[in-house]
């Protein structure tokens, strides 16, 4: 069974009161007048299971909530999430992770550790406090001279 519900009244934080039938809906689930107009998201389901009540708000952008009591209530549809990759096609990009291989790319800062010329650099653990050190620290670099 869908949820079918009716706007009853104004709430005393100025959201709607919405009596309905049905399963409840979710908490976070927007409503909307019958095939138009939004009105905001479900706060709270308040009430016994067989008349339970709807609470929103807050009401959504343009919405007079006295004008809204005795209409017509049904969830709205959820919005279809675009993915990245997806060109709004629907269809699957196999192109992913593909592209170019690092050809074409060499003096990207992409280029996995290669210089202009393509040859691997040499001074990968040059800096100081990392590994492949060329001068001892401390009281050993003392004794070596």
């Amino acid at each position: 069974m869908t949820f079918s519900g009716r706007v009853t009244s104004v709430s005393h934080m100025g959201g709607l009161l919405i009596s309905f039938e049905g399963r409840s809906p979710n908490l976070g689930d927007v409503l909307r007048i019958n095939g138009g107009k939004l009105l905001g998201k479900v706060d709270t389901v308040l009430g016994p299971v067989d008349s339970g009540l709807v609470h929103v708000h807050p009401l959504f952008n343009n919405v007079d909530a006295s004008r809204a009591v005795g209409s017509p209530v049904e969830i709205a549809p959820k919005k279809t999430k675009v993915h990245r990759g997806q060109k709004g096609n629907g269809k699957r990009n196999d192109k992913r992770g593909v592209q170019n291989r690092g050809r074409g790319r060499r003096n990207s800062t992409f280029s996995r550790g290669r210089t202009r010329g393509g040859v691997r650099s040499s001074n990968r653990h040059s800096r100081p406090g990392k590994r492949g050190r060329s001068t001892p620290r401390g009281k050993d670099r003392r004794r070596s001279r």
